[in-house]
């Protein structure tokens, strides 16, 4: 006796249903995602070349922090080269053609108080240590109350059309050529210094700092002029060279009034800006 094919392979196996259809996400939902703030730059485009995407920019475009930048600054990797903050501001700034190499350090820190502020708050707590008893205490700074510092171009101080700086030293009358700090030249420096400290070399932050601001001396630019002025540059003529430096250097000032509780010493603090910068105390 013949059997049909569901006698002879049993009954069919029911198809299983269709995955529900995957739906978008509405952007009803997600609209309140990266809004942006407009950062004031201390240096207004001034100082950048005419080709350069920063040229006459007054501000920047950042994003506020979301939980992919936090990822950015628990990262041990990228805390333990230095380099976490560089990230954090290359993920927030909309304009993608800023390389922040070219960005001047001031520029710079206005960026990173202002991604601090729309991510954090204003309200910053940390810890410093008092310039006279070197006493470890709290601080709490206002980050809205920070200025910013515009270019005061001293007397005597002649700016050239590549926006480098000539001025003439008190003590030895050399004439030197100045730059401002950029994001590349911060950091040759951080890494010099930091290559000095793990081979156990002395340190030199002083002519470190000065080899990465000066151009020229007399006119001349070659190394080996530069090394050897640096060699014997009067102690008068370095004071006076930062000095000059702090004036040319648009910047936001990191300062902030300051009492020590254990020697009730008062003046200026600096606002240390670590990684700790954007982590504040709940």
């Amino acid at each position: 006796m013949s059997r049909n094919n569901d006698e002879r392979l049993g009954a069919p196996i029911p198809s299983a249903p269709p995955p529900p259809p995957t739906r978008e996400p509405s952007d009803d939902l997600f609209s309140f995602v990266a809004p942006t703030d407009f950062i004031d730059l201390p240096s207004e485009g001034q100082y950048y070349p005419p080709d350069s995407p920063l040229y006459g920019k007054k501000t920047l475009e950042i994003k506020h922090m979301t939980a992919k930048e936090e990822d950015i600054l628990t990262s041990e990797s990228l805390l333990r080269k230095g380099i976490a903050i560089d990230r954090l501001l290359k993920s927030l700034l909309v304009d993608k053609s800023v390389n922040l190499d070219d960005l001047l350090v001031g520029d710079k820190n206005a960026l990173i108080v202002g991604a601090r502020i729309t991510g954090y708050g204003s309200h910053y707590e940390t810890n410093v240590n008092c310039p006279s008893c070197t006493t470890n205490q709290p601080v709490k700074f206002d980050l809205n109350e920070l200025k910013i510092r515009r270019l005061v171009v001293p007397e005597g101080v002649r700016r050239s059309e590549s926006n480098t700086y000539f001025v003439t030293l008190p003590k030895s009358r050399l004439e030197v050529e100045l730059r401002l700090m950029t994001g590349a030249l911060e950091k040759a420096y951080t890494e010099s210094t930091e290559r000095k400290r793990k081979q156990k070399l002395p340190s030199s932050i002083v002519t470190d700092l000065l080899r990465m601001l000066i151009v020229s001396v007399n006119g001349r630019d070659d190394v080996a002029t530069l090394n050897k002025l640096l060699e014997v540059l009067p102690v008068q003529d370095s004071s006076y060279i930062k000095s000059v430096y702090e004036g040319i250097s648009p910047d936001i000032d990191m300062s902030h009034e300051f009492t020590c509780l254990a020697c009730s010493h008062e003046g200026r603090v600096a606002v240390p800006l670590t990684a700790n910068f954007f982590w504040p105390k709940r």
